[in-house]
């Protein structure tokens, strides 16, 4: 395959090319890049955003989940709102050498580790401690927990609260139902946060949505008579007042800020993601045009110009025969029957003379709608174009020049472009 650190949308993601024939140098790096970007992806479409944390985050959050374990690290942080309310989405994974409770792995040395996922959403005043999760075999031998009123829900879940008054409050017949349906998540509220978590690793955003929905009908069920009648002195800091350099900035190659338009008949998506190539990091703006009818192979068009002058040799290259398009442009491809179906003749000339296309990377691909969009069918391939630029989106002649660049080019393309490749 051909790479020249170019931006690809799979996935409804950006993922991020290595340089010459060298995409990633490790399993492990691809697949947290990847659930990065799906992760980014989905939170930029549903508002959030997406940060890369800190270690000081967890210290700031209920030792209830986020204490577990003797090593802990974020692997992935969202800002937004759950219910109107200020909230987090954090997925971290933890070491651990004593018994753990929670489902996780050891590994050779004995150490035993796992990940969860959490969402804490801010309220509006602090309450006492109490947890709701569901009972584990070590439970046996650690005493008694607060019995409630339903027979099944004790036997399926245990409830240690600071104040009981407050527990059978909270822990009322609709939220007992409700908790009863959906298994896999513990509860936890203490001072200003509310906490919902599961163990496991989520790999993609249909997970985290889950997991903030499920929050947001939590919240919904506690009663709103318990911020007055059961007020605890402040414990931890809320969300809303966790400083910014913990929280972190955006990662490079995580999707960071995205816009939706229509324009000249063409439904647009375009977006910034600090993008990693050749060891520097730079904001690329990117304006994705779906074609939802085909698909296409990757065919990869970038100016010579951005490549660094040690790179010599590009894999897949194909020749367009085109010497001034050729000059400038890059055409990488492991289907060249597909790259002469798109470069027409008219394409590339076109291409080759215009001052926007001078410093653009250009991308036709298949991307994996997953997570998809309400109401469609998950992993639905479709095509898309991605015409790209370093620059930020507030650069509004950046983002238009290249909006026009991509529409000029989508409405250029030739029938065979749009035939089943």
């Amino acid at each position: 395959m051909w790479w020249i650190g170019v931006l690809v949308v799979m996935g409804g993601l950006v993922v991020v090319g290595a340089g010459a024939g060298a995409l990633w140098r490790s399993v492990l790096a691809q697949e947290h890049a990847e659930r990065k970007q799906l992760v980014s992806w989905w939170g930029t479409r549903n508002g959030w955003r997406y940060t890369r944390g800190s270690d000081e985050l967890l210290g700031y959050l209920p030792a209830e989940p986020f204490g577990h374990g003797t090593s802990r690290d974020v692997q992935d942080l969202l800002q937004g709102r759950i219910a109107g309310r200020s909230a987090l989405l954090v997925q971290f994974s933890w070491y651990y050498l004593p018994d753990a409770e929670q489902s996780s792995s050891v590994g050779t040395s004995g150490v035993r580790s796992g990940v969860r996922a959490a969402a804490v959403v801010e309220l509006p005043g602090a309450v006492p401690a109490l947890t709701v999760r569901r009972e584990v075999a070590v439970d046996a031998v650690r005493g008694s927990d607060l019995e409630v009123e339903s027979g099944r829900f004790n036997a399926a879940f245990r409830v240690v609260a600071d104040d009981d008054r407050f527990a059978h409050a909270v822990v009322n017949p609709r939220l007992m139902a409700y908790l009863l349906d959906h298994e896999g998540f513990s509860v936890r509220l203490e001072g200003r946060a509310l906490v919902v978590w599961r163990d496991g690793l989520v790999e993609n955003g249909n997970e985290l949505g889950a997991l903030a929905s499920y929050a947001a009908k939590v919240f919904e069920l506690i009663p709103s008579f318990v911020y007055a009648d059961f007020a605890a002195d402040e414990r931890g800091t809320p969300v809303s007042a966790i400083p910014a350099d913990v929280l972190g900035d955006t990662p490079a190659g995580a999707v960071h800020f995205l816009q939706r338009l229509t324009h000249r008949g063409h439904e647009i998506e375009r977006y910034e993601a600090l993008i990693e190539q050749w060891k520097v990091e730079t904001w690329t703006v990117v304006v994705k045009i779906a074609v939802p009818v085909v698909t296409w192979p990757t065919l990869s068009l970038p100016a010579r110009v951005l490549a660094p002058s040690w790179i010599t040799h590009f894999d897949d290259e194909v020749p367009t025969g085109d010497e001034a398009f050729d000059r400038r442009f890059v055409t990488g491809t492991a289907r060249p029957d597909f790259a002469k179906a798109v470069l027409t003749p008219e394409v590339t000339s076109w291409l080759a003379s215009d001052p926007r296309a001078e410093r653009t990377r250009i991308t036709f691909l298949t991307e994996y709608l997953d997570p998809a969009p309400a109401g469609t069918i998950r992993h639905l391939k479709q095509a898309a174009l991605c015409v790209m630029a370093d620059g930020r989106l507030s650069d509004q002649a950046l983002a238009d020049q290249l909006t026009d660049l991509a529409c000029d080019l989508i409405e250029r393309l030739p029938a065979a472009a749009y035939e089943q490749m």
